[in-house]
């Protein structure tokens, strides 16, 4: 079966990009309704298997089965429960829920009706109710009572907040007892599950669903997706990485997050692929990720994603005796920086190339990547996408372009293209992010080379990445101001081999003040409610850094924490004492200086080398 995206032009370089820009865009996707697009993927094959799903990471257990057939006529029916509800386009439809099979459902329902808003099920209760409120939904699905999960009592707790009017839904896994009187698909049974009772959603500006950025802490923003953007994208992943109808992907990435949403359910369902839910979970669930080999084998699964520290876990455990030539030889993946050694050691032993990508939830998923039957450059992240614009430019003092950086030299990255966001809901465009002529500057700096790939050397804000979620350092830093000994604090991302970055808190203390990190670090794991956010370490300073303008230098105490991390584990492995020198960089944007006494030594090269291989950091041995 073919489908009028599927592609395998060759993509080399810019130039193949630059190819497929010789035809309009709206040639190549003809129209915008994103309704219309997945009710013809579901309808190519009914009868073959959209959705395979897993209780518990466990290849072995018995799976269940949804037919294209099935998941199409439920979601039929759940739009037109949503119409009869009172459900319109401008309507919010909010999801809490881990992935499941009716979670599919959930979402095709809530796209063909309103603006779908999936919703990180693990943020506080307290969040939840703030993002309902913003969303102004007008429906909740959530995950009813499960042995496995709070989501429904947590919702219970905060019934009390959440608006009069709101209905409230639950879903629930294959074989767990419902909770009749609000089961959506209990529900959902009458209507009619052939056509639906209103038109289609096809403007392309109109907003399809609400994702929000940030990940575990802070009360994230919600960014509006448009029916452009979502339908953009699809193509572009699937024109990119050559996806085909007869592809079997995993979903093992959460819908909350706008990968998840986008590739691992709208593209592939659009195509027609076949889905494997390897635990409600996903790549979170230790199981699974111990079983990923063999479900690769018996699933023949065909394309590979995960984020860099699952692909570190992988690459360093390589399938034992199972068959995985079902594979394509090039997988994606993104989210953090990208370790080299990771994708070396994934190739060497794997045989498998891995695409770097960058993007983020106001480019609707990414805007970058390595281009498929080209150089991937690791440490890069790739080429644009087509129909993608960047620049690499110096800004004023407002925050407006200069002038364009030569080729090599850092500055902001800015991006435009059909899937970037008209905006957040509920919040006025910051014209500093939102740029004249439709360029959006996200907050990140890094550089072009001669070839066109972007190489990206920091962030201008100060978001804390850890394993692929967003931690707000003003969440730790409000918790720890609150402590009668503290005068100022700042809180950055220290890197972390497995996670890409742990949270650690610089302190200057209330002159005359005593206390030690260690009761610091105690009060800020009662004071700060999100686990993930609790600092992993604290240093108390004489004085905070500053800038000039009298702001904390985060970029000195970035350079510090790097120095504290590799300083600890060379000196363990070399078994004598390194100095580390940690600064800018005109090619790396940061570079750490291994200061090592004595000649050259090979074997103590080597040996940084391994100590070193799981971090995205430029490094470099002096020898004195």
């Amino acid at each position: 079966m073919t489908h009028p995206w599927c592609s395998t032009t060759p993509i080399r370089g810019v130039a193949d990009i630059a190819a497929l820009e010789r035809v309009p865009l709206e040639q190549r996707v003809n129209e915008w309704d994103l309704t219309a697009w997945l009710r013809r993927g579901c309808a190519a094959r009914p009868e073959r298997v959209a959705l395979t799903y897993y209780p518990a990471g466990r290849p072995t257990d018995p799976p269940s089965r949804v037919t294209f057939a099935e998941l199409l006529g439920q979601a039929t029916q759940v739009a037109n429960l949503l119409h009869q509800m009172g459900v319109r386009g401008d309507d919010c439809v909010m999801l809490l829920a881990p992935t499941l099979p009716a979670t599919y459902v959930a979402v095709l329902g809530a796209l063909a009706r309103g603006i779908l808003c999936p919703v990180n099920w693990m943020l506080p209760a307290e969040h939840i109710a703030e993002l309902v409120r913003a969303a102004q939904a007008k429906v909740l699905i959530a995950l009813g009572p499960c042995s496995d999960f709070e989501i429904w009592e947590n919702l219970q707790a905060i019934r009390a907040e959440l608006p009069e009017g709101l209905r409230l839904l639950s879903i629930q896994a294959p074989g767990e007892a419902i909770l009749p009187e609000c089961d959506l698909l209990a529900l959902a049974a009458d209507q009619p599950s052939d056509a639906l009772m209103f038109s289609t959603r096809a403007d392309p500006e109109a907003v399809a669903a609400y994702v929000h950025s940030g990940g575990t802490t802070g009360t994230p923003k919600l960014v509006r997706i448009t029916n452009r953007g979502i339908v953009h994208k699809s193509w572009c992943v699937t024109t990119t990485m050559a996806h085909a109808p007869d592809d079997i992907l995993f979903s093992d990435m959460p819908m909350f997050h706008i990968a998840g949403l986008v590739s691992c359910a709208i593209m592939p369902l659009i195509l027609g692929s076949s889905l494997v839910i390897p635990t409600p979970m996903g790549a979170r669930d230790k199981v699974f990720i111990g079983n990923f080999w063999k479900f690769v084998q018996q699933c023949q699964i065909t394309f590979l994603h995960a984020v860099p520290t699952i692909l570190g876990v992988l690459a360093r455990n390589p399938p034992d005796g199972e068959d995985i030539s079902c594979l394509r030889d090039y997988a994606t993946t993104g989210s953090t920086a990208l370790p080299s050694d990771v994708a070396v050691m994934l190739q060497e032993r794997i045989g498998i190339r891995l695409l770097a990508t960058y993007g983020a939830t106001e480019f609707c998923q990414n805007v970058t990547q390595a281009p498929r039957d080209g150089e991937p450059r690791f440490g890069s992240a790739g080429i644009r996408n087509p129909y993608t614009d960047i620049r690499v430019v110096v800004l004023d003092e407002a925050g407006l372009p200069v002038r364009d950086c030569a080729v090599g030299e850092i500055g902001a990255v800015l991006i435009r293209s059909p899937g970037t966001t008209p905006g957040y809901v509920g919040i006025a465009r910051d014209p500093r992010c939102f740029l004249p002529d439709g360029w959006i500057n996200n907050g990140d700096l890094g550089r072009l080379d001669a070839e066109g790939y972007l190489w990206l050397t920091g962030r201008a804000k100060d978001l804390i990445i850890r394993g692929g979620h967003n931690i707000d350092p003003a969440l730790i830093e409000e918790a720890l101001r609150r402590h009668p000994a503290v005068m100022m604090v700042a809180a950055i991302g220290k890197p972390d081999a497995y996670a890409g970055e742990l949270p650690i808190a610089y302190v200057q203390l209330v002159d005359g003040a005593s206390t030690d990190a260690e009761a610091l670090v105690a009060f800020a794991r009662g004071a700060i409610s999100e686990r993930a956010a609790v600092p992993q370490e604290i240093v108390i300073l004489p004085e905070l850094p500053l800038t000039d303008v009298r702001k904390i230098a985060k970029t000195v105490l970035r350079y510090d924490a790097i120095a504290r991390v590799f300083t600890r584990l060379l000196s363990e492995a070399l078994g004598r004492g390194v100095t580390l020198e940690v600064g800018p960089d005109p090619q790396h944007g940061t570079l750490a200086m291994i200061i090592v006494q004595g000649a050259r030594d090979p074997a103590v090269e080597a040996r940084c080398g391994e100590v070193l291989a799981g971090f995205a950091i430029a490094w470099r041995i002096s020898w004195r």
